[in-house]
């Protein structure tokens, strides 16, 4: 019987340290910019629709910025170009919208990817083609 129990302690230590392997070589989601450059996970659809509800009236349509910072162009990149996707969507979730911080992480996630897919290419967002 003794044995039996070491083989299951010694299988479940076993997966416990491949699963960790596994999750620590995952690599974090990198902000890139550029046309055809990849957007983070997220849908940037839904983003699009809360931007429009609540985000453009401080960043503006267009993201260009108005009372809150740009959300697209150089001095935006330049801060964010190649930061963890995660670290935008903390700052957004914690700190947007400034009347009323503390959106979820699903709706931050989805505005991370708006933000990126507009700044990497803008046309793509005209027709808002969901699941297409």
């Amino acid at each position: 019987m003794n044995k039996h129990w070491l083989a299951a302690l010694a299988g479940c230590i076993i997966s416990t340290a491949a699963l960790t392997a596994t999750a620590s070589a995952q690599s974090p989601e990198l902000l890139d910019f550029g046309p055809g450059k990849p957007v983070p996970s997220g849908d940037p659809v839904m983003g699009k629709y809360m931007f429009t509800a609540v985000c453009w009236a401080c960043h503006n349509a267009d993201l260009s910025g108005f009372k809150g910072p740009p959300l697209t162009g150089p001095s935006f990149t330049k801060i964010w170009q190649g930061r963890q996707a995660s670290a935008l969507a903390g700052l957004i979730r914690g700190t947007m919208p400034k009347d009323d911080p503390g959106m979820s992480e699903r709706a931050a996630r989805d505005l991370v990817a708006y933000i990126v897919t507009y700044s990497n290419n803008p046309e793509s967002l005209k027709a808002d083609r969901a699941g297409q």
